[in-house]
């Protein structure tokens, strides 16, 4: 599948992060080596497809440098995993006839499951017209969260809002949408 050396570094993964940004390609190949296989899973979990997931892993690594120099990451793990499901979640998105949600959609990186989205039948377009029903500040941070992949801190500087109300937007959000989507589900059952 991937290549990988056998000699990983025991530097941290944010050490990792500050020698790529600086410009040292061999941190890059250390981060490969502990996250290619890890992301390829993510990918074949998504796309169901090992060639699709391969090439995904291959350019989110390629890009991985500038993406470092754009976002303030203090754990890497989750944070890549998540650029990897959006990435995956694109090609879905993308692709025709729309394909299936998987259950994990909205799930943040942060693993608050409180109010998580349960959305394993629904497709992508019916989320579209899900997300338009959204009040305007829950919509907003849903689609700059979640579909323009930008961090929490990003999403605070394009909206004017505190960190806490993009949180709480985002909570609202992704709960509002299971709402949308259970009383689309439901009206569908009733006509079909």
């Amino acid at each position: 599948m991937f290549l990988r050396r056998k000699a990983i570094t025991d530097r941290s993964d944010l050490d990792l992060v500050l020698l790529l940004r600086k410009g040292h390609q061999v941190a890059l190949g250390h981060l490969w080596d502990r996250y290619a296989h890890l992301l390829y899973g993510v990918g074949m979990k998504y796309l169901k497809d090992p060639e699709r997931s391969k090439d995904e892993v291959v350019e989110l690594f390629a890009g991985l440098t500038e993406l470092l120099k754009k976002h303030e990451v203090q754990h890497l793990k989750p944070w890549i995993h998540m650029v990897m499901r959006n990435r995956c979640l694109q090609v879905l998105r993308n692709s025709k006839p729309p394909a299936t949600i998987p259950n994990e959609l909205l799930q943040t990186t942060t693993f608050e499951d409180a109010e998580e989205v349960d959305l394993h039948e629904a497709t992508l377009q019916q989320l579209e017209t899900a997300i338009a029903q959204l009040e305007t500040d829950q919509r907003s941070c849903i689609e700059l969260f979640h579909l323009q992949r930008l961090s929490y801190q990003q999403v605070t500087e394009r909206t004017a809002f505190s960190l806490e109300q993009v949180r709480s937007h985002l909570q609202n959000g992704r709960r509002n949408l299971k709402i949308i989507m259970q009383r689309a589900r439901s009206a569908a059952q009733r006509h079909g």
